[in-house]
């Protein structure tokens, strides 16, 4: 899209008094806002269906008033549009679709063959977070695109096992694209965009407010062939998107867990609700459609430092996540030293860092 044409757009899009279904409706009638934004006369101000607000705004060719931040924002982080015809079809087949999507990355990721979202609790287990990995790591040797949310947790193990796999994944984030949110995965983020994408509805320089996290969810299924919920309490943001997937026409599969867990509530309900349990990668090959392997692939061998080594397996063994100052203390490392270290085994999608500057292995 175009400098002009994506101001025409940001123009519709921000139009007062018109709803997100209606703004779709109008755009089946007057698909190119670009004939009508600026314009003094047009049919669709003749036609009464819009507000005396509506109509101004549009005739006006009135803008954000931040514009030009958000202008300079998507050139220096390489943010581009697309409009509403111009993504997905899948997108476009839910309640009120995006009119604008803005991405960083790879749009071939749009392309694989297959979508799988998986999505959990931001406070993981190590079960959740050893099991998640192990299940959906040969489904990525399938070439399957993973969607998720960039979120810490299952939605960063998510990521960083489809990095690790080689395959392609999209994160949908509930901010601008300017910023990486949460902090902790800047590298993460960068290395999606090498591949993969970032995509978001929100204009550069919007912040993650709470209530832009549940809107982002329907992205995350609409988007996918597949849903698999691996942890998270019923009220998680999980079972939002699991819910979002059964109103989209998209199937639901969860991994079941410990009764006395509470990150099992969510993916218990579904499963006691019909969705599909699973508890290995075939479950979730079969239900994407595809062929097992015919041969068991071994794992990607990653070359390691002993010292890398060292950390990992110590990070590995562990049942809680361990923070920075607690591995300084058992391994003796000088600070610039471990932190090195540390940051080459997240390139490596080996490990991962949560708040507060804790590490598991994944």
């Amino acid at each position: 899209m175009s400098s002009q044409d994506y101001l025409a757009w940001l123009c519709f899009k921000s139009t007062p008094g018109i709803s997100g279904r209606q703004m779709v409706n109008l755009l089946n009638d007057h698909p190119d806002p670009c004939e009508f934004v600026g314009q003094k006369s047009h049919p669709i101000y003749e036609s009464g269906i819009l507000k005396r607000e509506s109509a101004e705004h549009l005739q006006k060719f009135t803008l954000p008033k931040n514009i030009a931040q958000i202008q300079k924002m998507m050139e220096y982080h390489e943010i581009k549009t697309l409009n509403y015809h111009e993504y997905p079809s899948r997108l476009k087949n839910i309640y009120a679709p995006p009119i604008i999507l803005y991405y960083r990355g790879d749009l071939s990721a749009f392309e694989a063959k297959k979508h799988l979202a998986v999505v959990g609790t931001r406070k993981t287990s190590a079960y959740g977070r050893e099991i998640s990995a192990k299940i959906i790591a040969p489904v990525c040797r399938q070439k399957v695109c993973i969607v998720s949310g960039l979120a810490l947790g299952i939605d960063t193990i998510a990521h960083a096992t489809a990095l690790r796999e080689g395959t392609n994944t999209i994160a949908v984030l509930a901010c601008g694209l300017e910023k990486i949110y949460p902090a902790q995965n800047n590298e993460l983020a960068k290395r999606i965009c090498e591949t993969g994408l970032l995509v978001s509805e929100y204009e550069p320089g919007t912040k993650p407010d709470r209530w832009n996290f549940p809107a982002r969810n329907r992205i995350i299924s609409a988007l996918s062939d597949l849903v698999f919920v691996v942890e998270g309490p019923i009220s998680s943001g999980a079972l939002l998107t699991a819910k979002n997937a059964i109103q989209q026409g998209i199937d639901v599969c969860a991994l079941p867990g410990n009764v006395n867990n509470m990150n099992a509530e969510g993916p218990n309900h579904l499963i006691k609700n019909g969705a599909s349990l699973i508890d290995c990668s075939e479950e979730l090959i079969y239900l994407l459609g595809l062929e097992p392997e015919k041969e068991k692939q071994s794992e990607i061998a990653v070359a390691l430092s002993e010292d890398e080594q060292k950390i990992y397996q110590m990070l590995k063994t562990q049942e809680d996540n361990s923070s920075f100052d607690e591995i300084l203390i058992k391994t003796g490392y000088p600070v610039g030293r471990l932190s090195t270290i540390l940051t080459n085994l997240e390139l490596k999608g080996l490990i991962a860092k949560e708040s507060g500057n804790n590490f598991f292995a994944i």
